[in-house]
């Protein structure tokens, strides 16, 4: 609020004692931030700035906002444009054929792989209601019927992927088989036109897919009006909003089942922790792509949780003074237990899947920073923070 002075001008007493003890200071309005908006504490007059901001002052809507505008926009964007790269070097590979452009769409391949899987994170909203991952990246892809599709004479367009092919059959894992396979040399020497036709609707799809799920989160799509899609509904700026706690409880939920995932169903799987060791349970192709997989989704989970270099994330709020006395600590194990897991897939001496066979070891580092990382996440964040999950999904955090 501002004071300002006031008194009878005519009244000689009052302009006397407003020289006398002197106008209080008018106060000045501080904007927020857009990261972290401060409190205002008390000050005295004498004082050239406010205090310096405190992590207490950060409120769901703060962070959510923060998130949608500097992580989760700004992650579509990337992936919609990898998936626009990957087609539009399919398209210069079918074209013109070479080693080179057969490189540059492997390349281009790894590129949009690792945007996908970087959203991994946060894909509630649109790429749910889409059920996207059947079109974009299933696992484990059937290659009897990609070679059947193959060796048909049905005209394979990006149509008939979408209309025709199962979930098995489509996506980033089933362009990896056509295009690091076996007979993917057919790609390079133009042999092998009904490969390059597969590979181009199967590119194809997948861009409009990841571009439908970016229009649709920023209110661009069919069905939308500007500034009235997903993120508006979600970070609380539109008319109509999500609460703010169930979005933020979204946001963690989303973490557990990935996080849950990764360790128990692929990690543990893998190394035959309570089960039969299998290493198909790693999604894997031609490629040989696991470790940098991991890698990216790694780098989608820190997004979420750290926030962008100059915003907020859920690590604001597990962090903030004023929703817990043990939140530092909570915050702190959680980003060690971020960085512990980064580097332990960093120090593989190869994919996750050869170190299965080669050096078991490593990849148990690996299994054992993130089994800590979900610990962390399922028993202090989610009781911190309120956030209701199944048994489920909290299963093995122990």
């Amino acid at each position: 609020m501002k004071s300002h002075c006031a008194g009878p001008l005519a009244a000689l007493v009052g302009v006397l004692l407003i020289i006398a003890l002197g106008c209080g200071a008018e106060g000045t309005d501080i904007a927020p931030a857009t990261e972290a908006p401060p409190s205002v504490p008390s000050t005295s007059r004498d004082e050239a700035t406010p205090a310096a901001p405190t992590p207490s002052a950060v409120t769901r809507a703060e962070m959510l906002e923060s998130l949608t505008a500097k992580v989760i926009l700004p992650g579509y964007m990337d992936a919609a444009d990898s998936m626009a790269g990957l087609s539009r070097s399919v398209d210069a590979l079918c074209s013109s054929p070479s080693e080179a452009a057969l490189a540059a769409a492997r390349e281009a391949w790894r590129g949009a792989r690792r945007a996908w899987l970087r959203t991994e994170s946060y894909r509630f909203g649109p790429a749910m209601d889409r059920r996207s991952i059947s079109l974009v990246d299933w696992w484990p892809i059937e290659a009897d019927k990609i070679e059947r599709n193959l060796a048909s004479e049905e005209t394979i367009t990006a149509e008939r992927v979408t209309e025709f092919l199962s979930a098995t059959q489509r996506g980033l894992s089933a362009a990896e088989y056509l295009m690091f396979g076996a007979g993917s040399d057919g790609l390079s020497d133009g042999s092998d036109s009904r490969r390059c036709a597969y590979l181009q609707s199967v590119a194809r799809v997948n861009s409009a897919e990841v571009s439908g799920i970016l229009e649709d989160w920023q209110g661009s799509g069919a069905g939308f009006q500007p500034g009235s899609g997903y993120a508006a509904y979600f970070d609380g700026t539109g008319s109509l909003a999500l609460i703010d706690s169930d979005a933020e409880a979204e946001v963690v939920r989303s973490l557990v089942f990935q996080v849950r995932a990764i360790a128990n169903m692929r990690l543990g799987a893998g190394l035959g922790i309570d089960t039969e060791a299998d290493a198909s349970a790693i999604p894997t192709g031609g490629a040989d792509n696991s470790r940098e997989d991991l890698l990216s989704q790694l780098e989608g989970i820190a997004a979420i949780y750290r926030g962008a270099e100059d915003g907020l994330g859920l690590s604001a709020r597990v962090a903030a003074p004023g929703l817990s006395n043990t939140g530092a600590e909570t915050d702190a194990r959680m980003l060690s237990a971020i960085e512990s897991t980064i580097s332990a897939v960093r120090d593989l001496d190869g994919s996750v899947v050869g170190q299965l066979e080669s050096n078991p070891p490593q990849v148990r580092a690996v299994y054992d920073s993130m089994k800590e990382l979900q610990r962390v996440l399922n028993t202090e964040i989610v009781s911190l923070l309120g956030v209701s999950v199944g048994f489920s999904d909290t299963d093995g955090d122990s």
